[in-house]
């Protein structure tokens, strides 16, 4: 059975005037390959009433838990964090994140600051 993206969760409170803010991604399993360095390709922002957000970090809490930190950019609005499946992220066994084929495995459910 492939891994999914269980939860994408806010860290701090919202809404927030924060610079930076951090979200925790869980999946159902541990993975591999979730891309921890520029430009993190593993994930993106939707974005409402805000310009300059960006993906600044990805730390491993867990094989099954990272923390993701975003610069909140300018404006009042909301910043949500996605994940984008590119058949990169595997579990143990080697199945890719939401089965084989690239964007079955995205979340975009998560909550938003």
């Amino acid at each position: 059975m492939p891994p999914t993206v269980s939860s994408i969760a806010r860290v701090g409170a919202s809404p927030t005037s924060a610079a930076n803010v951090n979200f925790t991604v869980t999946f159902s399993e541990s993975v591999t390959g979730v891309n921890t360095s520029a430009p993190f390709n593993d994930f993106a922002l939707t974005t409402s009433g805000v310009t300059g957000a960006a993906i600044t970090g990805v730390t491993p809490i867990s094989g099954a838990t990272y923390t993701v930190t975003v610069n909140t950019g300018l404006g009042n609005g909301t910043v949500r964090l996605d994940v984008v499946d590119d058949d990169g992220v595997k579990d143990v066994a080697n199945n890719p994140l939401g089965g084989v084929g690239a964007g079955n495995g995205n979340f975009t459910d998560g909550e938003t600051y």
